[in-house]
C-alpha cells in the first residue's frame, strides 16, 4: 500500500534524478549553469511579476468561490488562505497540506472547515478542467493531432475511463442516484450557471500568467523559437505539474518541460532550467503573498456569513454524504499511474478516505466524547490493534532497521485502513440505518457494474473482437489481482444482501455477482463465497429460493459465454483463438503451489522462532524470498501474517474483538441490516484471509466501519424516516 508525503517525496526525488539524467546525457552540466549565470536581470525580475500575477488571480478566484457559498472575504484573508495554502500544499502532500493550511487561516475569519474543504474541491475541480482543456489545445497544436497509442497504455486508461463511468452510473441507479437529484436540482439554476463560468474564466486568467512566465524564461533562453509554440508547451507542462503524484509538482514539472519543450525545438538542459526557476519563482511568490497577508492571518476575526438566495447547505452534512458515497466506488480502482521507467501503484479512494478519516475526527472532537459503535470497547480495541503495531514495527527495526515496506506499507497503512472505516461511519453517524443501506447498495451496485463489464470484455475477447485488455479468462477487475477483485465481489455480496429490499434487482446483482467470481477464477473466492451463502441462509438474511435463482443467473451467463468461446473457436483460422482456454484454470499451476508453500512455511517458522511478540513488521519480506516473478513473496494467509510478524499477542488482539463483534451481531440478523453487513463482512474476510492475506484490502474497512457505525434501536441508534431519506444527509440548515 502506497501512501504518505515519504512516497510522494520518494516520486519527486525519482523524477528529479530521471530528468537529470537525461539532460545530462543530452547536454553539459556547465552549458546549463552558464546559462543560468547569463540570465539577465530583467527576465528574472519579468518572471517573478508574472508569478506574482498568477498568485494574485488565484486569490481574486478563491474569493469569487468563497462569496459563491456564502462567505464574504477581505482581499488580505483570500490572499492568507491561497498563499498559505500553496506552502502548505509545498510542504506536505498537496491537497492535505493545502487544506491543513488553509483551514488555519480560514478558522480565523469564523468559516469551518468542511466550507474550506468544498471551496478547495470546487476550486481545484474547475482549475483542473481549465488546465486540462489548454493542455488538449496546447497538444493538438504541437503534434497535429491528439490520439491515445493503445499498445502504450492507451486502452488501460479507456478501460479505467470506462470502467468509472459504468461504476458511478451503477452505485447511483442503485444507491444514492434518487437522493442525489432531489439534493441538487434546486441548485441547477441560472445563477450557478453563471457562478460556474465565472469561476472558469478565473481559471483561465490563473493560467495566463503562468503561461507568460514559461514563454518570458524560455524565450530568453532560446530567443529564435516561435513564441506560439513555446506557449502551446507550457499548457502540457502546466497540466502535467498539476497532476498530485508527485511533492507540489517537483519532478513532474522538470520531466514534463523535457518531454514537451523539446517537441518543439528547446534542449533538455534549457527546458529543465525554465522548470525549475518558475517552480522556485513560484514559491517565492506564495511567499511573499503570505508575507503580505500576514495581519490577515494574526487577526482574529469573525466573519458573516454572506446572505444568499435560495436554498442553503449544510456543507459538514454534504460532505459526510459525498465523500463516503464517492469512496463507495473508487475503492474499486488500484490503479498504476506510468511514471517515465516505473508504475506507481495508487487506489483512486485514498485521497478521499484521508479527508473522511479527519471529517470524522473533527466531529468527534466537536461532539466532546470518543465515537460511539455497535461494539462498546471498539476503540480499546483499535488502540491495542495500533499498540501491537507499533511494537512490531520497533521490534523489526531493531533487528534488521527501518525498511520503507515495514513503515510505509505495513505501519502508516493501518492508518489509512482506519481512514477508510471512519469514512464509511461517517455517512451512517449522520443518517443512520437509511445512509447505511444507501452506502451499501452504491458499493454493491458499482461492483456488479465492475464485474458485468468484465464479462463483456471477456465474451468480446473470446469472440475474437479484444476491444479492451482483458487477463484471459481470469478476470482482475480494477484491483491488479484476482484473488483481489473476487473479494472486492464477495464485500459486494455482503452488502447487496444486507441492504437490497427489492427481489428482482437484487437477485439479478447477484447473478453478475457470481459470475464475476466464477470468472476471477479466484478457489479461495468461490470457496468463501459458499460460506457467505450458507451463513445468510442460516441466519435467514437470504432464501434459498432467491440464492437458486441467483446461481441460475449466473450459470446462464457463464453458459453464454461459453457458447461464445466455443462458436469463435470452431471459427477461427489463427491458433491462438483456437486454443484460447473455455473454462478458468481452477487448478493452481506447480509452480505457484510451490511459492504459497514456501511462504506458509518461512511464516510459520517465523512465528516458532518469535511466538510471543513475533519478528517484527516487514520480517518476512526482509529475508528477500523471492517468487518465480522476481518480486518479494508475502505469506499468503492473515492469521499466519499476524503470527509471524505480531506473534500470538498480536493474532488475540485482532481476533478476540472481531470473534466478539461476530457472535454478537450473528444474535441480531436478520432484523438489523447493520448486523447481516457485518457477520457476512468478517465471515467472508475471515475465510478468504486464511488461505490469502486480506488483511489490507480497503473495501472489508469502509463496509465494516459504515455497519459499526449503525447503532441499534435499543442503545439510542436511529433510523432514517422517510422523510429524511428522501433529503439526504446531505440538506439541512447552515449554522
Amino acid at each position: 500500500m502506497a501512501f504518505g508525503t515519504r512516497i510522494k517525496g520518494a516520486v519527486s526525488a525519482l523524477l528529479l534524478v530521471i530528468v537529470i539524467a537525461v539532460v545530462l546525457r543530452s547536454s553539459d552540466a556547465g552549458d546549463v549553469l552558464r546559462a543560468l549565470g547569463g540570465l539577465p536581470p530583467l527576465t528574472i525580475a519579468a518572471v517573478l511579476v508574472l508569478l506574482i500575477l498568477n498568485a494574485f488571480a488565484a486569490t481574486l478566484r478563491f474569493k469569487f468561490i468563497a462569496a459563491d457559498i456564502g462567505h464574504a472575504l477581505a482581499l488580505r484573508e483570500s490572499m492568507a488562505a491561497v498563499s498559505y495554502g500553496g506552502l502548505g500544499g509545498a510542504l506536505l502532500f498537496q491537497l492535505v497540506g493545502q487544506l491543513m493550511a488553509r483551514g488555519a487561516v480560514m478558522a480565523r475569519s469564523g468559516i469551518g472547515f468542511p466550507s474550506v474543504v468544498v471551496m478547495t474541491l470546487y476550486e481545484r475541480a474547475v482549475a483542473a478542467l481549465a488546465s486540462g482543456l489548454l493542455a488538449l489545445a496546447g497538444a493538438y497544436f504541437i503534434f497535429g493531432r491528439v490520439a491515445l497509442d493503445r499498445a502504450g497504455g492507451g486502452a488501460d486508461f479507456i478501460k479505467i475511463a470506462v470502467g468509472l463511468f459504468v461504476a458511478t452510473g451503477a452505485g447511483a441507479l442503485f444507491g444514492y442516484g434518487r437522493m442525489a437529484a432531489a439534493a441538487v436540482a434546486p441548485f441547477l439554476t441560472r445563477r450557478f450557471a453563471a457562478r460556474f463560468l465565472r469561476s472558469f474564466a478565473l481559471s483561465v486568467l490563473v493560467q495566463i500568467p503562468m503561461m507568460a512566465a514559461y514563454v518570458v524564461m524560455v524565450h530568453a533562453l532560446a530567443p529564435t523559437e516561435p513564441i506560439v509554440a513555446i506557449a502551446a508547451a507550457s499548457t502540457i507542462v502546466m497540466f502535467a505539474a498539476s497532476v498530485p503524484v508527485s511533492f507540489a509538482g517537483w519532478g513532474m514539472r522538470e520531466l514534463s518541460a523535457v518531454v514537451a519543450l523539446s517537441a518543439v525545438g528547446i534542449g533538455a538542459g534549457k527546458a529543465f532550467l525554465a522548470a525549475a526557476v518558475v517552480g522556485t519563482g513560484s514559491l517565492l511568490a506564495m511567499a511573499l503573498l503570505a508575507a503580505i497577508s500576514l495581519r490577515a492571518w494574526t487577526r482574529a476575526r469573525l466573519a458573516e456569513a454572506r446572505p444568499s438566495e435560495g436554498p442553503k447547505i449544510d456543507y459538514a452534512r454534504a460532505l459526510a454524504a459525498v465523500v463516503p458515497l464517492a469512496t463507495m466506488t473508487l475503492v474499486l480502482f488500484q490503479i498504476y499511474v506510468p511514471i517515465r521507467s516505473s508504475l506507481l501503484n495508487v487506489n483512486l479512494a485514498d485521497p478521499l478516505a484521508v479527508l473522511g478519516g479527519v471529517l470524522f475526527v473533527l466531529g468527534a472532537v466537536r461532539s466532546g466524547h470518543w465515537p460511539r459503535w455497535r461494539f462498546p470497547q471498539l476503540n480499546i480495541a483499535v488502540a491495542a490493534a495500533t499498540a501491537v503495531l507499533t511494537i512490531s514495527l520497533l521490534i523489526g527495526a531493531a533487528r534488521f532497521g527501518w525498511t520503507q515496506w515495514a513503515v510505509v506499507n505495513r505501519y502508516l497503512g493501518w492508518f489509512v485502513l482506519l481512514c477508510f472505516a471512519a469514512t464509511g461511519a461517517l455517512m451512517v453517524r449522520e443518517g443512520g440505518q437509511g445512509a447505511l443501506e444507501m452506502a451499501l447498495k452504491t458499493f454493491a451496485g458499482a461492483t456488479a457494474a465492475v464485474a458485468a463489464l468484465e464479462i463483456v470484455l471477456v465474451s468480446l475477447w473470446r469472440a475474437g473482437l479484444p476491444l479492451l485488455p482483458v487477463i484471459g479468462s481470469e478476470v482482475e477487475g480494477f484491483a491488479q489481482n484476482h484473488n483481489f477483485f473476487a473479494f472486492q465481489a464477495l464485500m459486494a455480496v455482503a452488502a447487496l444482501v444486507a441492504s437490497a429490499q427489492a427481489a428482482a434487482a437484487r437477485t439479478a446483482l447477484l447473478a453478475l455477482l457470481m459470475a464475476g467470481l466464477w470468472f476471477s477464477a479466484s478457489r479461495s473466492g468461490l470457496i468463501s463465497l459458499l460460506f457467505i451463502v450458507g451463513a445468510g441462509l442460516y441466519l435467514r438474511a437470504v432464501s434459498a429460493r432467491e440464492t437458486a435463482r441467483a446461481a441460475l443467473g449466473a450459470a446462464v451467463i457463464v453458459a453464454v459465454v461459453v457458447v461464445i468461446g466455443i462458436a469463435a473457436r470452431n471459427a477461427a483460422t489463427s491458433p491462438l483463438q483456437q486454443h484460447a482456454t473455455l473454462v478458468p484454470q481452477f487448478i493452481p499451476q506447480e509452480a505457484n503451489t510451490a511459492e504459497r508453500l514456501l511462504s506458509i512455511e518461512g511464516g510459520w517458522r517465523l512465528f516458532l522462532q518469535h511466538p510471543v511478540f513475533g519478528a517484527g513488521l516487514g520480517a518476512y519480506r526482509n529475508l528477500g524470498v523471492l517468487a518465480t516473478s522476481g518480486l518479494p513473496l508475502l505469506i499468503h494467509s492473515t492469521p499466519l501474517w499476524l503470527l509471524a510478524e505480531t506473534g500470538i499477542v498480536g493474532l488475540v488482539v485482532f481476533a478476540v474483538p472481531s470473534l466478539m463483534i461476530l457472535f454478537t451481531e450473528a444474535r441480531r440478523v436478520p432484523r438489523d441490516p447493520a448486523a447481516v453487513a457485518i457477520v457476512l463482512c468478517l465471515v467472508g474476510f475471515g475465510v478468504m484471509g486464511g488461505p490469502a492475506d486480506m488483511f489490507y484490502q480497503r473495501t472489508f474497512w469502509l463496509l465494516i466501519g459504515a455497519a459499526l457505525a449503525c447503532l441499534p434501536a435499543a442503545t439510542g441508534g436511529e433510523a432514517l424516516t422517510a422523510s429524511t431519506a428522501a433529503r439526504g444527509p446531505a440538506a439541512g440548515d447552515r449554522p
